[in-house]
């Protein structure tokens, strides 16, 4: 019973954050764009070329000043207290940067198989760890090349000495991607176990 009730727990936590959500197009100055299959985007060279000039041309600071104009929208509707953030693949360091520039803001930045979270870019998530303010959680596949072993123990080490209240979690034998149903890396133990991560961060967080 007591089992029971923990995963009823997390779902109906998971609930309530979707109920709350807000999902901005990182891409919105490329209007209009695809749509594109996860399974075969990258496969088919023509809209990888699309998807990889989306990426290339989409910044970190512009995502840095969108999260700025979002949580202005968010004030504007009424919503002023604290928000969490949770990136996936590119997101995910997007996600680190916004907690780290609006940290009497966002509380909790979770990522998911994000890429270049400690890389050696000027504008790389670690570099800024000193203003994080959030409670963080890194979820990274398995075999990632866009963050191998040395960008976690990179991360890792920024984290701590920022002294950022932090988790960095290896899904063993998940590959980049395995959290998103059409990808052709989705595993569905695995998406099911990043979905409880992530409800617990937001529930103990956000409340």
């Amino acid at each position: 019973m007591a089992r029971g009730r923990r995963s009823t727990k997390w779902r109906n936590d998971l609930q309530a954050i979707i109920a709350r959500c807000w999902v901005p197009d990182l891409f919105y100055r490329n209007a209009p764009y695809g749509p594109f299959e996860a399974k075969t985007a990258f496969s088919d060279e023509k809209r990888k070329a699309v998807i990889t000039g989306l990426l290339s041309g989409t910044t970190q600071d512009m995502t840095i000043r969108d999260s700025g104009a979002f949580l202005d929208a968010l004030d504007a509707e009424g919503v002023t207290g604290p928000v969490g953030t949770v990136g996936y693949c590119m997101g995910g360091a997007r996600a680190l940067n916004a907690a780290a520039t609006y940290p009497d803001r966002i509380i909790a930045a979770a990522s998911f198989h994000g890429g270049n979270l400690a890389s050696d870019a000027a504008d790389s998530p670690h570099r800024k760890a000193a203003s994080i303010k959030a409670r963080v959680y890194v979820g990274t596949a398995g075999v990632d090349r866009s963050f191998p072993p040395e960008q976690a123990a990179r991360l890792a080490e920024a984290l701590r000495v920022a002294e950022v209240d932090h988790v960095i979690e290896n899904y063993a034998g998940m590959a980049h991607g395995w959290c998103v149903p059409d990808h052709s890396a989705y595993d569905a133990a695995g998406a099911e176990r990043h979905w409880k991560r992530l409800a617990t961060l937001f529930a103990e967080t956000l409340g």
